[in-house]
């Protein structure tokens, strides 16, 4: 069973083919289908919509199903189409495919093999469509929509290949695996995928880290009223809202084993069970996946599944760390620095060249996420000195601070041992913030323990995030792993 967005074209002159076709097709996920009686009836369909599949009765009352597959082969090369015979026509049927059809079916015989016939179809149509595109994208020298990624500022060529790889593969419904470290920006990568897609459903995110079976399953595929204790009203779960977009599974080498199975289910079959149902779901969303683990290690030693691994990776692209491009470190700095300063009141903001020199040295195990903070300190503490010593003594940015002022200023005041302020004083909402984005900083990988290293519960620390989110102190992109 395989659940697609593309849409299927069913062609006979009987009312009740039609009827039992249709409802064999939606019972395994299908549920895209037109219906024509005539010859004429198909071709303003044809006309009207895109059409990935026709299954094509041959024996028309008003003209021939044959004169209708050739027409297709010409002016529709994109479309399968898969022809209906009578027992004795067997010939005729070999002829069209020759003719190019994909395949055949006999009337009357051959009605349990619709199902898998009209999927293999659409995975061979799929494959020629995806062997078009990578070979236009790879000849092409440059996007041909580059505003979809333009929020992942780089310069990269190694990166703009990825991108036009991306582009090639974003109109597909395959799932998408992208990996590479924390903060690289994995989700905006994901975004951008998205936005070329041609999908007119949400991008959905998904932070599947620290979340358990149950947790998981609730939260994605939803439940019914009653359920289960608390289960006061129907809730409809993410992948639901999803429908027709996409959905974003981040720290995807976090999931618990037990979910691994329901997740491979939904990829493989398109369906999931809402909990209190006792039918499935459908759904026709694109799944795109983000770990900073490398899975192959995880399926090595057994947590995470090999199946599951091979399905999510049928399109895989690894984003380098941001060391590896000294040139988008120049690049992110300065535009950092200009929408920070602008935001903070400090129009015409600038990072001396030493500094920007000094940034292209830094480890920056975080990578844009933590070289956004760095500056974000930097804007409001007014001071740049110690960006070097602090981490040539071999300091994460951001942590424990020796005794002194490793910025050169005065000492820290009595009382707030470790805390150096410059000459402006920031406001108690941005020293919050700060607090919380070095607590994430320390524990990337885990919110329940950046919230227990505050005092905060996890809830707590997930809505002052999203606080920061909605006042545009963080870049969605930080919820990346």
């Amino acid at each position: 069973m395989y659940v697609d967005m593309e849409t299927i074209l069913l062609v006979d002159d009987e009312p009740g083919v039609l009827a039992g076709q249709q409802n064999l097709l939606a019972l395994n996920g299908y549920t895209a289908i037109r219906t024509a009686e005539t010859i004429e009836a198909a071709r303003t369909l044809l006309a009207e919509e895109p059409i990935a599949l026709i299954l094509l009765d041959l024996t028309l009352q008003h003209g021939s199903g044959i004169t209708l597959l050739e027409e297709v082969q010409h002016r529709f090369p994109g479309t399968v189409v898969i022809v209906v015979t009578g027992a004795a026509d067997i010939a005729t049927a070999v002829s069209c495919m020759r003719k190019g059809a994909y395949d055949f079916l006999v009337k009357g015989t051959d009605t349990g093999r619709l199902p898998s016939t009209v999927k293999n179809a659409l995975e061979h149509r799929r494959v020629l469509a995806e062997n078009a595109l990578l070979r236009e994208a790879f000849t092409d020298p440059a996007p041909r929509s580059p505003a979809a990624f333009t929020e992942f500022l780089t310069q990269d060529e190694h990166v703009r290949r990825l991108f036009l790889y991306l582009e090639a593969v974003a109109a597909l419904s395959d799932p998408i695996l992208v990996t590479g470290e924390t903060g690289v920006g994995k989700e905006l990568v994901a975004r951008g995928i998205h936005a070329q897609s041609g999908r007119t459903g949400l991008f959905v995110p998904v932070n599947l880290g620290g979340v358990d079976d149950h947790a998981f399953t609730d939260t994605l595929f939803g439940h019914r009223k009653g359920a289960f204790t608390g289960a006061d009203a129907r809730w409809d779960g993410l992948v639901a809202q999803a429908a027709e977009g996409t959905l974003f599974f981040d720290e995807i080498g976090e999931m618990p084993v037990e979910s691994q199975a329901r997740l491979l289910r939904l990829l493989d079959t398109g369906e999931y069970m809402p909990l209190g149902l006792d039918t499935p779901v459908y759904s026709r969303a694109r799944i795109i996946c983000a770990t900073n683990r490398d899975l192959s290690t995880a399926v090595a030693d057994g947590t995470f599944r090999r199946d599951l691994y091979y399905r999510i990776a049928t399109h895989h692209v690894a984003i380098p760390p941001l060391r590896d491009r000294p040139g988008d470190i120049h690049l992110i700095a300065t535009d950092t620095v200009r929408r920070e300063g602008e935001r903070l009141g400090r129009d015409g903001a600038d990072l001396p060249d030493a500094i920007l020199t000094a940034f292209t040295r830094l480890p920056l195990p975080g990578n844009v996420r933590e070289l956004k903070q760095i500056i974000l300190r930097g804007l409001i503490s007014g001071s740049w000195d110690g960006v070097e010593t602090e981490h040539e003594a071999g300091e994460a940015p951001g942590g424990d601070v020796p005794d002194g002022d490793a910025s050169g200023g005065d000492p820290p005041p009595t009382g707030a041992p470790g805390v150096t302020f410059g000459d402006t004083l920031p406001t108690p909402e941005l020293l919050v913030d700060l607090l919380l984005l070095e607590a994430n900083r320390r524990h990337p990988h885990s919110r329940t323990a950046a919230a227990s290293a505050i005092s905060l519960s996890p809830q707590a620390f997930a809505n002052r995030w999203k606080r920061m989110e909605e006042r545009g102190r963080v870049p969605r992109s930080n919820c990346d792993s």
